[in-house]
């Protein structure tokens, strides 16, 4: 039998008999002409890809828990349907390519009757379990996405490479389910075919590497070759096989690249980026302020942050995307890797993303940068969030960064409930703004003569523990003076308030899904240096941070549940309400203190609110990624304490702690060690780190050898102490 004929009744037969048709010899001595693509491949009853989006579907993710024996029967009809579509694709490719190798031809053929074998095989166990194939709808997906192949590169791209090579963990992991389940028929059937397909990829892989251009390597000439909406992602299945990869004789570099790749099949994605600059830009109040070096470092180093936030199918822009060790790293750690968009240089109107459908903005924080940085990207929105891409910042939302904003909302707070909770702050610790010298100065000294030993003013705008003074004795200095003055000048005024004698903070992070309603996300324990810059939270299991004392504090019963709950509901509704009138949609960080009055401990329930991302939030999602019988602390660690501790570098640090501590899983969760949670490898001056042990202490243990010169642990060692 001719080839051409073969491949006619694969593709265009509407019969099993054309489908699955048998012979003894294949010749190709009459290719024929190219034809072009058809609609849709010719099918038997019930499986037309021709208006299957008009029935009603049946998701493969609502069956393939495998539960039920009919759900083990269906999960098969969507495996029996990618066969028919490969053995249908291979035979469109006979009938489109007549002039590829001969032997590239024969190849195929080889394939096609591998792929009528399997499909026979689907059938007769969906019957045997009692299923029909054609009972429910099948997809067009891969015939629609690989069918517009126009060369035979092409098709061993999408259809070897993508399609099957996907199949390598498909198979073998529901081999195994099968087999869990107790059918251990279909799992054997499933296992003859993953040794198939190693085949079939391997084949696929010749060709691919023998038409692809030299100059290349495998992985870049593999998604150059690829289009929407195909991308490496439809070449992974269930779980990620590297040995089957390895036995196709796919390269280590491309099966690393693999690994790691991510990126949306079918969402668009959210944008996410690190700007921690932002209150810097927002103080300034216009584009083009200049951080200073350590802080644009800071920026720098943790510049893939943001991954520990988003979905797995957003995407995050970096100036340099992490290294591969660092990400299979977080691969193993059970943390999902996002795509990364490399902006360097580059203008982002320049990069692939600016011409992408979006789903939503996230940077660290709003600013006039901000908004002048995502502006190519705001007309990807859907068209309900375009409009709102010029209301991301304005006079309104620039007052929310306000620290005497923040201390009017907690005034208002206190007016509302202080009469009800006597554990909240008295009204005279709430700051109170000004906006000349003289009236800041009066308020100092009505401070110190009410009692005061100690006094901060703090910029109106500014990062946490930055641009504040502290005052003691009533008596400002010149220094200090002419730094109030500078300041006033700037920005328009400061806040004043007294210093409280601090036992530890706590950070409440909300969501504003719509103007005036918040939705609270969880609180976490925080820990700062002396000037109040942030340096690490308790991830997991908060209160295993705080003395005995101060857990009765925060968990005494109130009128219907404990104390915290209570505080958080209200908190949520009152923040929300006063944020309303500035038409704020996002994340919202507030900050709050727990102080010793000199009596008893007491709550400021609103130290500063923060319409941003904030490290609490960070710790938050951290704690899901943490086996819940654990502890865990996440730090940020200076590159200046790490030397001083007697190490090269971050990265000879984190490689020491991490073969010293190694993570340990327990499930897709981690139970023990430390993990550096942005890259060491390409760090210079900071890292994070998350540390999970049994209890605190064994937490503190890891870094005991370097007690003292390593000041996020220092100042953690002697957090919720009372002094």
């Amino acid at each position: 039998m001719e080839i051409r004929t073969l491949a006619e009744h694969v593709l265009f037969g509407s019969t099993w008999e054309e489908k699955l048709l048998e012979r003894d010899r294949i010749e190709d001595d009459e290719p024929g002409e190219a034809i072009a693509t058809p609609p849709c491949p010719g099918r038997p009853q019930g499986l037309s890809l021709d208006g299957w989006h008009r029935r009603q579907k049946v998701r493969f993710s609502d069956v393939r828990t495998l539960r039920t024996e009919r759900e083990r029967g269906l999960a098969l009809h969507f495996f029996a349907n990618h066969e028919l579509l490969a053995l249908e694709l291979i035979a469109l490719a006979l009938l489109k390519f007549p002039a590829a190798p001969a032997k590239f031809r024969r190849g195929l053929v080889g394939t096609l009757i591998d792929e009528q074998n399997h499909l026979r095989l689907y059938c007769t166990r969906m019957q045997e379990i009692g299923v029909e194939f054609g009972e429910i709808p099948v997809s067009d997906f891969f015939w629609k996405s690989i069918s517009s192949m126009e060369t035979p590169f092409d098709f061993v791209a999408r259809l070897s490479l993508t399609l099957e090579q996907a199949n390598l963990d498909y198979s073998l992991h529901f081999a195994h389910a099968y087999q869990h389940s107790g059918d251990g028929r279909t799992a054997c059937l499933l296992k003859n075919i993953y040794q198939d397909e190693i085949g079939h990829v391997k084949r696929g892989l010749l060709w691919f590497n023998r038409w692809r251009n030299p100059e290349l390597s495998e992985w870049d000439a593999y998604n150059r070759a690829l289009r929407m909406p195909l991308t490496p992602s439809r070449a992974k299945g269930i779980g990620f096989n590297r040995e089957g990869r390895r036995r196709a004789g796919l390269s280590a570099a491309f099966v690393d690249e693999l690994e790691l790749h991510t990126r949306s099949r079918g969402r668009c994605p959210g944008i996410y980026w690190f700007n921690p600059n932002c209150e810097g830009q927002v103080a300034f109040n216009r584009t083009g302020w200049t951080p200073t070096r350590l802080r644009r470092q800071l920026a720098d180093d943790l510049t893939a942050l943001p991954m520990l936030l988003c979905a797995a199918d957003d995407l995050v822009l970096v100036e340099r995307r992490p290294s591969s060790g660092f990400l299979r790293k977080m691969l193993r750690a059970g943390f999902h890797v996002p795509e990364f968009a490399e902006f360097g240089d580059k203008k982002l109107e320049d990069l692939e993303v600016a011409d992408r459908k979006i789903s939503s903005l996230h940077p660290w924080g709003w600013s006039p940068d901000s908004v002048r940085f995502s502006a190519p990207l705001a007309g990807n929105l859907p068209p309900g969030k375009v409009a709102r891409a010029a209301e991301y910042w304005n006079h309104e939302i620039r007052q929310l960064y306000s620290k005497a904003w923040s201390a009017e909302v907690l005034r208002r707070f206190l007016h509302a409930h202080r009469a009800e909770d006597h554990w909240l702050c008295d009204e005279w610790t709430v700051g109170k703004g000004c906006t000349n010298l003289e009236g800041a100065i009066d308020h100092l000294e009505k401070l110190h003569a009410e009692g005061s030993r100690e006094v901060v003013i703090k910029a109106n705008f500014g990062a946490s523990g930055q641009n504040q003074i502290r005052v003691t004795g009533g008596r400002i200095r010149l220094s200090q003076a002419n730094w109030l003055r500078k300041i006033l000048e700037k920005q328009g005024g400061v806040v004043v308030e007294p210093w409280l004698n601090k036992v530890f903070d706590l950070s409440l992070q909300l969501d504003i899904k719509a103007p005036g309603s918040a939705q609270a996300a969880g609180w976490s324990y925080y820990f700062t240096d002396r000037r109040g810059q942030y340096l690490g939270s308790v991830v997991s299991r908060m209160a295993a941070g705080l003395d005995v004392e101060s857990r009765k504090f925060l968990y005494a019963k109130g009128r219907d549940s404990h104390r915290l709950k209570e505080l958080t509901e209200r908190l949520a509704d009152h923040t929300a309400a006063c944020m309303g009138d500035a038409g704020y949609a996002g994340p919202v960080g507030i900050d709050a203190l727990v102080y010793f009055d000199g009596r008893r401990l007491r709550l400021k329930p609103i130290v500063e609110i923060n319409p941003r991302f904030t490290m609490g939030r960070v710790a938050l999602h951290l704690s899901h990624r943490v086996n819940s019988a654990r502890t865990a602390v996440w730090i940020i660690i200076s590159g200046k304490d790490i030397c001083a501790a007697g190490f090269r570098d971050i990265a000879a640090f984190a490689e020491y702690m991490e073969n010293r501590y190694p993570p340990e899983m327990e499930g897709n969760q981690l139970s023990k060690g430390v993990l550096f949670t942005t890259d060491p490898f390409q760090a210079r001056a900071f890292a994070s780190a998350l540390l999970v042990g049994e209890t605190l202490e064994s937490c503190k243990s890891y870094f005991a050898e370097f007690s003292g010169r390593l000041s996020a642990w220092t100042r953690l060692c002697g957090a919720a102490r009372r002094h």
